[in-house]
């Protein structure tokens, strides 16, 4: 099997292991690539990219639809795309002063040709999308896994009513997972 180019987005202090090119702009997490990813365009090769990991980045970019298309623009055909960013509905997507959005688990849909209301130059099919109450990387005690799987069934049971409604009143989630696909 051949290897998967793998490149993660603002890893931060705490990047995947392994094979992977990373890109962030702060020297001192020492990223592969060295780069303020809100200037375009990106220093990457076009179609150069099967696997693409952006965790909790996206949320700090300043045009949202210009950073998919570079997305698209640097993923191989069939490139898996994996985001995960704050829901809006979680009290941190809105204290740290450098997120200029949030987002709903919906929020990718509208980058797939498929949808009319389709924005950017872009074309992703999603694979999977689910609400989180807490991230999957913060260890949590027993008793909270087993709330927080309970939460996170429930809400997926029905996104939409849950985004909408539940979410007021249970409290807030902390983020949604996306995959997409690229499609070209």
């Amino acid at each position: 099997m051949e290897n998967l180019k793998i490149l993660e987005l603002g890893p931060g202090e705490r990047p995947l292991s392994g094979e992977v090119t990373t890109v962030d702009f702060n020297k001192n997490f020492k990223p592969t690539i060295v780069h303020d990813l809100n200037k375009f365009p990106w220093p990457l090769s076009d179609a150069s990219f099967d696997v693409i990991y952006a965790s909790h980045v996206l949320e700090h970019f300043k045009d949202t639809v210009r950073a998919m298309e570079e997305i698209y623009r640097i993923a191989k055909p069939g490139a898996k795309v994996i985001i995960r960013v704050p829901h809006f509905s979680s009290r941190a997507a809105w204290i740290n002063p450098t997120h200029y959005r949030a987002f709903s688990v919906s929020q990718f849909d509208y980058f797939d040709k498929k949808v009319p209301e389709n924005y950017g130059d872009c074309n992703f099919k999603v694979i999977k999308k689910e609400l989180r109450y807490s991230r999957p990387d913060v260890n949590h005690g027993f008793t909270t896994k087993i709330l927080t799987s309970l939460l996170n069934f429930l809400a997926n049971s029905n996104q939409n009513a849950c985004e909408r409604i539940w979410c007021y009143l249970v409290g807030g989630f902390s983020e949604a997972y996306v995959e997409l696909e690229a499609i070209k």
